[in-house]
Parts: structure tokens; sequence; C-alpha cells
């Protein structure tokens, strides 16, 4: 299958598409031969020759209802109306609610919506009761959302746009690169390829073809992870279109990774959206079950100590977000929490509109709203990427001014109430202590308070560079981690500069700090909060089953002598035995409290004395 119709298809839309010819309301033969040859002969004839065809039909039977409806669908505006309303007239004429609905959704096409509104009210055949009513509370939304205009004021990237069509943006966290697809029409070829411009100064530069990624057939609808270490895409090899993925190492794509099954399937599945967590893939398919057209999916994914990647359990994720038409694009922001997508199944200006929604704790999703008009038109808007921040959204629309440009991609500023949580986001440099070589390792960054995982990816193996996300605000931990080294314990803060991490390779006397164990004040009780950093240690010494352990506790210089020294040896024994109910056995650890006799920092400022309050651990 053309990757074209992928990813143009989603575009296109026709409200007056004539009617299955299994169901006609002929009974007449001639008349129906003649009708099915007409339309299957319509490619090749003049509009005149086979509105003539049609018409011929007609005299054989003037009760020939779609013979009608397929001359009004080659008429413009007002014969259409003519010729559609001249069937309502006809005495017996079969199909009324079919024929009264058409020209509910003629004007609805051409926007006049109190009209659509008006002839809908008209429909009185009780068989048609639920959609008369689906297409009133469609319609009634759709003229509410024109008439409830919100702020939009779209730039158009043109140094970066082309005559060709550009659509399915992606940006990275700290806004340098934005990637497209590009699609390539020329006389002799159709192919859509992945293209990446750069930010300089604020403007966006020509976009280069990516020539790791891009082959003689189809990728397209790609996006970056959130730290811009992975692109995800689909791409068509012969007549198979699947999910890949490929790794950036020191400014270079690895070769694309199949995504493989239960991800990739015998279907259709597309648009894939990694979480920045790490741990989640939004995608689109039409797999079953599903809601009746193209559905949004997520799975699992691991992140393994290579950089693979390892997805399982897809799940369709329900209403609200799927309905029974199409429903796709997804794109999750760096939040985890704001979910942005195309659909033709929730009310709509018209054609595709893109929503949002949000989900709650519970990982269930809230209601879709609409972003509003003149965002999303009556023609087709499909795909939608939003920058960390939460204060600008990337978007493919018709360019306007330019028409001949088709599709451009603009950047505008999101009103408040479709926002995301605004994103910060920490770099860091992960080296080996000893060498310096620059070393890939996992990172991850998690929130104290619920233990989850906001963050979670791979540094550059060649440069050791890594980007990880948090909400902007203050108090978050970081653990980074790499077979046969020390893991690596701080605490973060909503900033841009950039973290060294000496990662120390596994040997007796090195010794780590924990940086995000926590404890009552004045007391040995642990806090809730050093659930994840317990959890890593034990994790770690799972891993490497032969180490043996100190646990070291230290205060500040407040306070008494003994206190201190009793505080530091009770604050070491309850991490000890948190790693015991963890698992690991007792004749691997032991501990210790040394008091305030050990600083590391100035014990005159808070800073300081914070620092000097640790736990840590030997390699014994």
């Amino acid at each position: 299958m053309n990757n074209k119709f992928l990813f143009i298809l989603l575009f296109l839309i026709n409200i007056l598409t004539l009617t299955a010819q299994n169901n006609l309301s002929s009974s007449n033969a001639k008349a129906v031969k003649i009708y099915r040859e007409a339309i299957y002969n319509e490619p090749f004839l003049e509009t005149k020759d086979f509105i003539a065809q049609i018409k011929k039909v007609i005299k054989l039977d003037k009760l020939f209802v779609e013979a009608y409806w397929t001359i009004a669908n080659k008429q413009y505006f007002d014969d259409a109306i003519k010729t559609l309303n001249a069937v309502l007239k006809i005495k017996n004429m079969p199909k009324i609610a079919e024929t009264q609905i058409k020209i509910a959704e003629l004007y609805a096409f051409y926007k006049k919506y109190d009209n659509a509104i008006a002839e809908t009210e008209k429909i009185s055949d009780e068989k048609f009761i639920n959609k008369k009513n689906e297409l009133l509370k469609k319609y009634k939304i759709t003229l509410q959302l024109r008439q409830d205009t919100v702020p939009y004021e779209p730039k158009n990237l043109e140094l970066m746009n082309t005559d060709y069509d550009e659509y399915f943006p992606s940006i990275t966290a700290d806004e340098k690169y934005l990637s497209v697809t590009r699609s390539l029409v020329g006389y002799y070829s159709s192919e859509e390829n992945l293209f990446i411009s750069k930010n300089l100064n604020g403007f966006w530069l020509p976009a280069n073809p990516i020539l790791d990624l891009n082959t003689n057939e189809n990728e397209g609808s790609q996006s970056f992870s959130a730290d811009g270490r992975y692109m995800f895409f689909v791409a068509c090899r012969e007549s198979d279109c699947n999910i890949y993925y490929s790794i950036n190492t020191n400014g270079r794509w690895c070769r694309p990774i199949n995504a493989g099954f239960p991800l990739n399937t015998k279907d259709w599945e597309s648009n894939p959206s990694l979480s920045p967590a790490g741990n989640e893939l939004f995608f689109a398919s039409n797999r079953r079950p599903n809601f009746g057209g193209r559905d949004i999916w997520h799975c699992d994914v691991q992140i393994l100590d290579n950089g693979m990647l390892k997805f399982s359990n897809p799940q369709n994720i329900g209403k609200p977000i799927n309905t029974e038409k199409d429903d796709f694009a997804p794109f999750i922001h760096a939040d985890n929490q704001t979910l942005y997508f195309a659909s033709d199944g929730h009310p709509s200006i018209g054609g595709y509109d893109i929503f949002v929604s949000r989900r709650g704790k519970n990982g269930i999703f809230f209601e879709p709203k609409n972003l509003g008009f003149p965002i999303n038109t009556e023609k087709n808007e499909v795909a939608l990427t939003v920058n960390s921040r939460g204060t600008t959204a990337y978007i493919s629309a018709q360019n306007k001014e330019k028409p001949e440009r088709r599709l451009d991609i603009y950047q505008f500023e999101l009103y408040d109430a479709i926002r995301p949580k605004s994103m910060s986001y920490v770099v860091g440099n992960v080296f080996d202590a000893v060498s310096l070589k620059k070393l890939d390792a996992q990172v991850e960054i998690f929130d104290f308070r619920t233990q989850k995982t906001l963050s979670e990816s791979v540094s550059d193996g060649k440069t050791g560079d890594f980007t990880a996300f948090l909400p902007d605000t203050a108090g978050f931990g970081l653990n980074i981690r790499r077979s046969g080294y020390l893991f690596f314990s701080a605490k973060v803060k909503a900033s841009h500069d950039t973290i060294f991490v000496p990662l120390q390779p596994i040997k007796a006397g090195e010794k780590i700090v924990l940086n995000n164990i926590f404890f009552a004040f004045n007391s040995a009780e642990l806090l809730q909060e050093s659930e994840k950093e317990i959890a890593e240690t034990a994790k770690f010494l799972e891993k490497n089953p032969n180490l043996k352990i100190l646990i070291i506790g230290h205060t500040d210089n407040i306070g008494g002598v003994k206190f201190n020294q009793e505080l530091s040896q009770n604050r070491a024994l309850s991490v000890y035995n948190a790693l015991i109910n963890k698992g690991i056995a007792t004749e691997r650890l032991s501990y210790k409290g040394f008091g305030a006799t050990q600083p590391i920092a100035d014990n005159a400022t808070d800073e300081g004395r914070e620092k000097n309050r640790r736990v840590e651990f030997i390699i014994q």
C-alpha cells in the first residue's frame, strides 16, 4: 500500500459521497444497468456526458432517487439544492429522510449551519430520529464553535516550507530542531520523506532530508521523543508499512529498527508518539477491537540497557477519546497528561478537527475539547505538536495567502484553556569518573511524592549528553545507571544548567551518596519520598549479587555530639532494614553512624548543612 494513502488520505473528505451500489431503490433492471455502467465509466466521461447518462436513468424510472443524488453531486451549490428539493416534491419518492439529510449536509458543507439545522428539523421518519438528533447536536455545536472564536495568530515558517506539502511537525524540548514529513510529488514520482529544520535565533531554517532514514520508498508520520534521542516514524517497504524507530548518536541516526509485534500487525498502524516517561507509546490503528474506524491505542515501552526498546501490551485507550469514526494522530505532551489528537467523530467545525484531552490520576482521559475556530476550520486539521513549555504549537494547515504552496507548517501561541502544564528540562553529561570516557546510561527523573517516573531516556554514547524533563517547579529526583558502575543519585530543580555526572566503576572502596533519602525532622523515620531511592539501591544490589556494602549515616553540626552520633547510626539502620525488607540478605549489609564528624560542605549555611545530612554506602 502506498504511503500516500496512509498520510494524505487523512486530509481528504467528501460530504456528498455516492450511496453504496448494492442498495439501490429501483427495481427497473434496465435503469439499474445504465446507472451502474455510468458510475463505472464516470472517470472517463465528460461531466455533461455523465449527467446525460444519469438523466436517461430517470426517464426510465422517475423514482430512482440515487440518480437524483448523483446529479446533485455533480452540480454547484444552488443547482444541487434545487435538484434535491425537487426530489422531495415527487409523489411516492423513496428515501425521503436520506434526501433531507443530504440537503442538510450540503448546507453544512458550505458553512450554512442555520439552514442545515432548519433542514434537519424537518426530518420526521421515526427510523432516522437518532440520526436527526446526532446531526442537530453536531450542527449546533459547530455553529457555536464558529461563533465563539478563539485567539489564533498563525505564523508561516516560510524559510522551512516549500511548494510541496509539509505536515506532521515534531519539535525537540530545547526547541532547536523541528522535523516534518514532506510529500515529494513530481512528474515521475510520489513519495514521502523525513526532513529536519534547525532553529537559528528564532527562525526555522530550510529543512534538510534525514539521509540516514530516507529511502526511495516512503517514510512519514514521524515524531521525536521529548528529548530528541529517538525518532519514531512509519516506513513502507514494498507493500508493508510499519512503525520504526531510530536512535540519534552524536548527530547521526542509526539504521531504522522495526518495532515488531505486538506493536506492528497486519493491520494499519501509524502516528507514533512516545511519552516523556519513555514507558508508553501512543499510536493509531484500525486493528480490533475498535469503535468503528481508526482508533488511538497505547502500549508499554521498556528502555533496555543498550537503548533499544521493547514494546508490549497494546491496548485501545477507549472512550471518551475514540469514537465510531476516525480518531488518530495522537501527540502526548511532555507533561505526560495532555493529549492532542485529530478526529471527525467528535463535534467538529468540519472534516477532521484537533482536540485536546487531559488524563486524571487514574490514567483515564477526560472528555475532549475542540481547539476551536479558527484553529480548526471546515477543512481538515490533523497534526499538531506543542513545545515543552506549553506555550507554542506547530500545525500543518493550508496556505491561504499562497494556495499553490498547499500544506505548510505554522507556529502559533496557545490560548490558556488548551495549554498543557509548563515543563522545564535539565541537561547533563555522563562520563566515566576515571577514564573520562563519555557513556550511554539510563537517565530517570521521578516525583518524590508519587514515585512516578516523569522522564526516562538514554544519554548519547558518543557525547554523554542527555535531556530530562520535569514540571516547572522545584524538587524532583534524578537517577542515572549503567551496568558496571555505581548509580548516580541527585536532587534536581527546574534549571537549564548542565549536570555533570561522573559514574564510578564498581570497585571496593568506592562510595555513593544517596541524595534522595529523606527522614522526618530529627528522626530516623524514613519518609515515603525515600521509596524510589531504596528500590534503586536494592535493584543495584540484585544486579550485582556478589557485592557487600557498608551503609553510613551523617548529620550536620546542629545538636549535641551524642545525639548526632545516635541519629546518624539509627538513620543508617533504617536504610539497612529497608533494604532487608526488599529482599537483600543481611550478610551483604552493614551500617554505621559518624554523626557530624565527616562534613562535605560548610555547616555555616543551610545549603551546606543539607549536604552534610546524608546517607551513603561504600563498596566493601
